[in-house]
């Protein structure tokens, strides 16, 4: 299901300014997404785009073309690039799967040029926010979602976006900066941020989604879990219906 980022998106942008000939990275792509949207973002400055994924599952997602070119590649330890490679580094929901976060960021710094940017975006799952009638079951489900590790994943953090900047800030490499940008709906719908990321909760009971095979991980049960749903149904019929989620954005320039 294709979602509308493009606020979510230009907000990226925004922060972001390359010069010409520019070398740019996402690690943690996913596909050629992000890629794709800084190459129109900034015609004709883009002349090398590397997309790094743990697995290849989601490179044919969507179509992209040269300069972009995806790697399959696992970002914890050392990163397969050159010292001083490029002048943007970019990752999203990644921070929190990486073990030795402090190492990552140094891997970022090594592999950036002087004076490049690492642009780091990092929802907040534990701050996501559902209206509904059950206040405690809602919350309930939330943190769960935001507490149980999935299989693939080698580490987690559900308040990873509130730690962004000092994990990043802390090292002494960047010139930070930090700003937040929400994702706010009220209607539940497919193809809304908040309908799908509510189908995505599923997998805690065993429902497989587009990120992961279900898993009864016993955090919540199926009958909560549909109480759940149930609840967001009923808030959008009733004109009750609001969806937040927290999106943090570090910005730091390498000294």
């Amino acid at each position: 299901m294709k979602l509308n980022k493009s606020s979510l998106n230009q907000a990226i942008y925004e922060l972001i300014d390359l010069p010409d000939n520019a070398a740019i990275i996402d690690l943690g792509c996913r596909n050629a997404g992000y890629l794709n949207g800084i190459i129109e973002q900034f015609p004709n400055k883009v002349i090398k785009a590397i997309g790094v994924d743990i697995s290849d599952k989601n490179f044919g997602a969507i179509p992209y073309s040269a300069p972009v070119e995806l790697k399959v590649m696992n970002c914890q330890g050392k990163l397969q690039f050159d010292d001083n490679s490029f002048d943007l580094v970019l990752t999203k929901d990644l921070l929190e799967c990486i073990t030795d976060k402090a190492n990552f960021v140094s891997e970022v710094n090594r592999i950036l040029k002087p004076g490049g940017t690492i642009i780091c975006v990092h929802a907040d799952f534990d701050s996501v926010v559902y209206n509904g009638q059950n206040e405690e079951l809602i919350t309930k489900v939330i943190h769960a979602y935001a507490v149980t590790k999935q299989g693939w994943m080698d580490d987690l953090d559900g308040w990873m976006g509130r730690r962004v900047h000092g994990i990043f800030n802390n090292s002494g490499h960047f010139e930070s900066q930090i700003s937040v940008f929400s994702v706010v709906e009220t209607e539940y719908k497919e193809g809304k941020f908040g309908y799908e990321f509510s189908k995505n909760i599923g997998w805690l009971v065993g429902e497989s989604t587009d990120w992961v095979e279900g898993e009864n991980t016993g955090v919540i049960t199926k009958k909560e879990y549909n109480e759940f749903i149930n609840n967001l149904i009923d808030a959008d019929k009733n004109g009750n219906y609001l969806y937040s989620k927290p999106y943090y954005i570090y910005k730091g320039v390498k000294k």
